[in-house]
């Protein structure tokens, strides 16, 4: 096999073990919040703007943001990474350009990851360019790690907090925690009358497939499975409401996908050496495969 085919078979296996890219993020160009069409410093064209719609945001809002490319190529993309107040990175994004050179696309500041307070950071990157890069911040102000609104469920799993929107009627939720062992998210309610709660479960926190399709995630009452609950699903999320009677207790959601143990820093990180050994084997004429 040749050292070509061998790196690239690499390639490969890197992409199918780590779901996300990790862009090379260069100069950065800083854009203020809310500024769609910033002016250039001396009147020179700048090859890559990104801005958000507003400067300030609470913990359950959706980011419009959107940005430029002065001049682009056919078929490259926009790569968005976010970082929270402390810098750990809460999401990466791929976007298409359109054929003006635009982009855009909505974040939500609901999604589990992004539970701190303070500034927020999206870097833009476009293609392998050096320098054409920009960055925009925003505040999440108030609130903490361990903070949910009063409409959501702060579902717990060891140290950490999960924010679950909800409602329900005929009773009032207690607490909530998950369980990485058994996939399930547990409700603890007092139910004085009959009732129903419906609970939005981002993906990313409890998920069940059948394969690459969706399946119906079990649902027990006080211990008995119940078939009563029923579903919708968006791209990102599952909710699920689950009916229940005067007395009840608890009400287990089981899956067959939760939090993951290795968060995106740790793929993010077993991206980049994975990348490096590829880029020094190429250089230094390592093998990994035997040469026949």
């Amino acid at each position: 096999m040749s050292t070509h085919k061998e790196y690239a078979l690499i390639a490969i296996l890197a992409t199918i073990a780590v779901v996300g890219v990790v862009p090379a993020f260069a100069q950065w160009q800083s854009i203020p919040s809310g500024t769609s069409n910033p002016m250039p410093s001396e009147n020179i064209p700048i090859p890559l703007t990104v801005s958000t719609d507003k400067a300030v945001y609470d913990h359950n809002s959706i980011i419009m943001v959107n940005g430029h490319v002065r001049n682009p190529y056919p078929g490259q993309q926009i790569t968005l990474r976010v970082s929270d107040p402390s810098g750990s990175i809460v999401q990466v994004s791929q976007l298409t350009l359109d054929n003006n050179g635009d982009f855009g696309t909505k974040l939500t500041t609901a999604s589990p990851l992004w539970t701190k307070s303070g500034v927020y950071t999206i870097f833009a990157q476009y293609g392998n360019q050096q320098g054409t890069s920009a960055k925009v911040q925003f505040t999440i102000p108030g609130g903490g790690a361990t903070s949910c609104d009063s409409n959501q469920l702060a579902a717990t799993l060891n140290d950490e907090v999960y924010c679950i929107p909800y409602s329900i009627s005929g009773g009032t939720v207690l607490s909530g925690t998950l369980s990485v062992a058994s996939k399930t998210l547990t409700v603890n309610i007092q139910a004085d009358d009959d009732g129903q709660i419906t609970l939005s479960i981002p993906r990313s926190i409890l998920d069940s497939k059948n394969g690459n399709n969706d399946q119906s995630f079990v649902v027990l009452v006080d211990g008995e499975e119940k078939d009563t609950s029923t579903e919708t699903t968006t791209a990102d999320t599952r909710t699920i409401t689950v009916p229940f009677t005067a007395g009840t207790g608890m009400i287990e959601i089981i899956g067959t996908q939760i939090v993951p143990e290795f968060g995106p820093i740790a793929a993010l990180v077993l991206a980049i050496a994975i990348i490096s050994i590829i880029a020094v084997s190429a250089k230094t004429g390592l093998r990994f495969m035997p040469k026949y």
